[in-house]
């Protein structure tokens, strides 16, 4: 394959269910040659097919796919939706039968890398001429490299922003988060003063427990994290991150600015909570990107806002990395499509499907922006590409499973109000440091 045929990365993992439409991989069956009396007629290329592994449906890469076969069209590319992705992947990798390119989570994409599972794709954007490294978010195209290798590339990515509610501002006579400046004290005091828990409104959503890496925002915001910069080292005995999560767990407790625990329970469990917002329950929901479509059309007026910050400036910028298993057998037509997949048009066309800024910056010049939501009414949409010049991506350490099931347990304990943070970060801090040490 020329250079000019590879293809952009965009396969999102998700691990543990079925794989859905899991086909074998094989090539198509050559076509016959032309009759021998037929002179001037060349037997056609034969057609190889590349197997795309992703978490959801291919609904946000349909437009991609149609013009690559189109420009390719000796080459079919089946895509496969992956339940179970976290953990299904390992499991298919551990059977050597990986799709030949993968949409990895973040974490999953540098462990698979450490592991030697996926290929270091370096030498393909060193050898394609109209590459632009340049054109990627810094701290997206820095993320997934390992010991001097590439193992992926970005497509988009969802920032997580404060939505609100501007209607039950107005209703409460409160005043709207202002953009340039909203601290975790503003959050709590507009969010106590809309609150009316009898009549099952609240001033912000709940922390969605279960979800750890929810948690590591707030540590940010407040100069901690979970882990080194590096991974290679537990900071949740740091008082930064101590402070942080106790801060957000006193808030949950008290059930008069977001649903606590037991008011989950009494509205239908963490599933209703979700919906609060959309329902008009909720003045503010700290959340990615992705919830705008749920919005357009809940009957209230909405804005948003950077993440209330601490110490900094800080948030989420979720999204995934399109990885070249090792075990294809196509590496170069795997590239040929992944390549052209995390192209400026490539990321576009899925991005603008789900509300999601691209992580190139030429992505997020083409109009209609793809994160923007046709409303009859003002958002302060900028809020949500300029999160990718300040946000964090999600921290991707070796043997990230074990290490999220310590902080995990711990966690739940400081929101459950069974333990404070001060009591029980510097006991678990070390195990999660011998975790993710062991490499």
């Amino acid at each position: 394959m020329t250079q000019r045929e590879t293809l952009s990365r965009r396969t999102f993992l998700k691990v543990g269910g079925t794989i859905a439409g899991a086909a074998a991989l094989a090539a198509c069956a050559p076509v016959a040659p032309a009759d021998e009396g037929a002179m001037g007629e060349a037997p056609m290329a034969e057609r190889t097919t590349i197997r795309y592994g992703r978490h959801d449906p291919a609904a946000g890469v349909a437009t991609t796919l149609e013009s690559f076969h189109e420009e390719y069209p000796d080459i079919e590319v089946s895509v496969e939706q992956i339940g179970e992705f976290h953990a299904k992947i390992p499991a298919l990798a551990a059977a050597g039968t990986l799709p030949d390119v993968v949409r990895s989570w973040e974490a999953m994409a540098l462990d698979m890398g450490r592991n030697n599972q996926f290929i270091d794709v370096q030498p393909y954007v060193d050898g394609q001429p109209d590459f632009e490294p340049d054109d990627f978010y810094e701290n997206w195209w820095n993320y997934p490299i390992v010991e001097g290798k590439r193992f992926g590339v970005p497509d988009a990515a969802a920032p997580h922003v404060t939505f609100y509610n501007a209607d039950l501002f107005d209703a409460a006579g409160v005043e709207y988060p202002d953009k340039d400046s909203f601290t975790w004290t503003d959050f709590e005091e507009k969010a106590r003063a809309i609150s009316d828990p009898d009549n099952k409104i609240w001033g912000s959503e709940t922390i969605p427990v279960g979800w750890h890496m929810f948690s590591v925002k707030q540590a940010w915001q407040n100069g901690g994290s979970f882990y080194s910069e590096d991974f290679l080292e537990s900071r949740l005995d740091k008082e930064e991150t101590i402070q942080a999560i106790q801060f957000w767990a006193d808030m949950l407790l008290d059930g008069n600015v977001m649903p606590s625990p037991s008011q989950i329970i009494g509205i239908g469990g963490s599933g209703a909570a979700a919906e609060l917002l959309s329902a008009g329950n909720i003045g503010m929901q700290r959340m990615g990107s992705w919830i705008t479509g749920s919005l357009v059309d809940a009957g209230f007026r909405f804005n948003v806002v950077a993440e209330p910050s601490q110490t900094q400036r800080d948030t989420i910028t979720h999204g995934a990395f399109n990885n070249i298993a090792t075990t294809s057998e196509y590496k170069d037509i795997a590239w040929t499509w992944l390549n052209y997949n995390t192209s400026t048009q490539g990321i576009y066309n899925y991005a603008s499907e789900a509300n999601f800024p691209g992580t190139r910056r030429s992505s997020n010049a083409i109009e209609p922006f793809p994160w923007v939501a046709e409303v009859d009414f003002a958002v302060d949409w900028d809020v949500i590409p300029d999160a990718l010049d300040y946000g964090h991506i999600l921290p991707g350490p070796a043997n990230e499973g074990e290490a999220l099931n310590l902080i995990g347990n711990a966690l739940e304990k400081v929101y459950a109000g069974d333990a404070k943070a001060a009591e029980i970060f510097p006991d678990v801090s070390p195990k999660v440091t011998a975790v993710i040490s062991d490499i």
